[in-house]
């Protein structure tokens, strides 16, 4: 697992560019005897048939984080991976994918185990906003529940829920002016913008509910006063009617701002992905954690402050938790994992699929 793990972070895949990727996750998939399909924008379904009645969906991404591009990973002498700090590791998500070629490679070698039809699902631009789940055709899919190998937390995790995200992009237009010769006649994008971020609640509101401002774009030149300036933000909530209260006040202030100011805004919430929350009692739920306990484990219920494909499966009537891979600090030049740990995920998989059925 550890070779498979470090040749397919040899591959770049930022998001946006995992051709390559892809044509060796397909490579390897049919090796290990799997039939392959590809949609249209580069999302793999790779279906292994079970020897038992039953078909589970096990979600994985191929993209990584930001542009990095030659990674470099290093094994310590205390059994974890990293780089040397100049990019991210692309754990996330080549944790995961190692861990479904293990998979694979396990059920191979082992022909009397039980196991039911296996639906793995690795797909394009999740770092983008989930944009290859969101995309997917599930009507393509047996599936009737699912597992998705790609979040962080303590071993034994079972991310149970997830927020509604919502991305924001807001302009504000004022007026153009000369800064050193007219300045009164300008009403300053720039100064609107950086009022309206003053009044709004961002990062933590509450348990449930976070904020933020991420970019700002605008002005021409040191003197002339900005007539545009755009804002790129986000906003998530585990509870809808928090989320629709926070997104009300950040657009409060932006519009308070730009009348008190002579200006105008334009604000557009989009939502990126909806909320999902799994009972104990739910059936992907109850496969995890007997798994977990089978290997020795404590079961740790985990809400996250994130999102994954399983926002979009679930959404779409295919009811998944999400469970670590070991990745931590991800997205971060920091990033590492613990080759255990990685270990310990793909024992967790293989403790799902082959476990005894359980009633629906």
């Amino acid at each position: 697992m550890l070779a498979t793990f470090l040749g397919l972070v040899a591959v770049d895949s930022p998001t946006g560019h995992e051709e390559s990727i892809g044509r060796v996750l397909e490579e390897r998939y049919r090796e290990l005897g799997c039939t392959t399909t590809k949609d249209d924008i580069g999302n793999i379904v790779a279906v292994l048939p079970g020897t038992r009645a039953g078909t589970i969906l096990v979600s994985t991404h191929m993209d990584t984080a930001g542009t990095d591009r030659g990674i470099v990973p290093i094994i310590g002498d205390d059994g974890i991976i990293r780089t040397d700090g100049s990019t991210i590791l692309g754990a996330d998500d080549k944790s995961g994918l190692a861990a479904c070629l293990e998979l694979l490679r396990l059920l191979k070698e082992n022909p009397d185990w039980s196991f039911p039809t296996i639906e793995f699902v690795s797909t394009v631009g999740e770092e983008r906003g989930l944009v290859g789940s969101r995309h997917l055709d599930v009507g393509r899919l047996a599936a009737t529940h699912g597992f998705v190998l790609d979040t962080a937390g303590v071993m034994g995790s079972v991310t149970y829920w997830s927020p509604t995200s919502v991305y924001l992009t807001v302009t504000f237009h004022g007026r153009k002016a000369h800064a050193g010769v007219e300045p009164e006649k300008g009403v300053s994008a720039v100064r609107v913008a950086a009022q309206a971020i003053a009044s709004m609640p961002l990062g933590r509101i509450d348990e449930e509910t976070v904020a933020n401002i991420g970019t700002v774009h605008g002005g021409e030149a040191r003197n002339i006063i900005p007539d545009t300036v755009v804002l790129e933000g986000m906003a998530r909530s585990h509870d809808q009617d928090k989320l629709d209260g926070q997104l009300a006040a950040m657009r409060t202030a932006c519009e308070h701002a730009a009348d008190a100011n002579g200006a105008t805004v334009n604000f557009v919430a989009e939502e990126i992905y909806q909320t999902y929350r799994i009972a104990e009692d739910a059936l992907p739920y109850r496969e995890a954690a007997a798994a977990i306990r089978s290997l020795g484990l404590e079961v740790s219920p985990r809400k996250s402050g994130g999102g994954t494909d399983g926002n979009y499966f679930n959404a779409k009537g295919i009811p998944c938790v999400a469970l670590p891979t070991g990745m931590v600090d991800e997205h971060a030049t920091s990033e590492h994992i613990a080759i255990d740990d990685m270990v310990l995920a793909c024992q967790t998989l293989v403790a799902i699929v082959t476990q005894p059925v359980q009633e629906e």
